[in-house]
């Protein structure tokens, strides 16, 4: 009986507005993963989401949250913070540190934007061995580095840093691990560098072969907006400023399913791996 009233022609529409409304309640509270809207700007997903959560990570209770997980080991032994995708990663650090031009310089360094409470670094420590003289700085949010440094100072880990400044980035090696869908002009902000990362390697990030947009995503506690990229603009932006890429991988766990817009979905994120070839950096 559904399906023959849906094919009455007013009924359709109705029943499709019907649908979207009853997405977008269940969006507004405990749809944790959920995807919904297609906008052009941040601005403009910020202003559409529900008044139901506050929006983005900097949130003291979120940052509390990820410590009692930490110290739980949770992230370390369930594979939230270690997961098939983070194998590429781990394998193409490790051969960056076993290079001859790492082997003798004084210090290697590592940016790892959106790095937490420092989680890739704790977790990657089970499966590489670190140099002696690598200094790792995790970029992310004040209420979030502010518990990071904390358990930092417990834990007695000198040779793991912590800023909210994207800007002061001076190091070998840039690490996004499913962030870089949460900033504006990423090939821009690399651009600025007074020093350009050699390496990049870049994780969990939604690529795809439509046109770019920004979508909303339900994070539990919060809402925050986030680009679906094309993967050929993306590509070409960082080529232009001196990046090529060496290695793309699948991250088969995540994906971007948008209801009502099935072009825009995108059914695995990618990893990369690019190189700086300009030479001097």
């Amino acid at each position: 009986m559904k399906k023959l009233i849906k094919k009455i022609p007013f009924v359709e529409p109705i029943y499709q507005q019907y649908k979207e409304a009853e997405y977008r309640r269940r969006f507004a509270n405990d749809c944790y993963g959920c995807f919904w809207g297609v906008f052009e700007t941040f601005d403009e997903a910020i202003k559409a989401a529900p008044k139901t959560k506050s929006i983005g990570y900097d949130n003291a209770s979120l940052a509390q949250e990820y410590e009692q997980m930490l110290e739980q080991n949770n992230w370390e032994n369930s594979g939230r913070t270690f997961a098939s995708y983070d194998y590429p990663v781990v394998f193409w650090l490790n051969k960056i540190f076993q290079q001859q031009e790492y082997q003798t310089q004084e210090h290697l360094t590592i940016f790892d934007f959106g790095g937490n409470l420092g989680v890739h670094f704790y977790s990657y420590a089970n499966y590489i061995d670190y140099p002696q003289h690598l200094q790792w700085t995790v970029c992310d949010l004040p209420e979030i580095i502010n518990v990071g440094r904390k358990i930092a100072v417990e834990r007695d880990v000198e040779n793991l840093n912590f800023t909210d400044k994207f800007e002061n980035i001076n190091q070998d090696i840039f690490l996004a691990s499913g962030s870089i869908q949460y900033v504006e002009n990423l090939s821009g902000k690399l651009a600025s560098c007074e020093k350009r990362p050699k390496h990049l390697l870049i994780n969990r990030v939604p690529l795809y072969d439509g046109a770019k947009f920004v979508t909303l995503q339900n994070g539990g506690r919060v809402f925050y907006p986030q680009y679906i990229f094309n993967k050929t603009q993306f590509l070409d932006e960082l080529n232009e400023i001196g990046y090529e890429l060496v290695d793309i991988w699948q991250d088969n766990i995540t994906s971007c399913f948008v209801p009502f817009h099935p072009d825009k979905s995108v059914p695995y994120y990618s990893g990369l791996y690019l190189r700086n070839y300009i030479s001097g950096e």
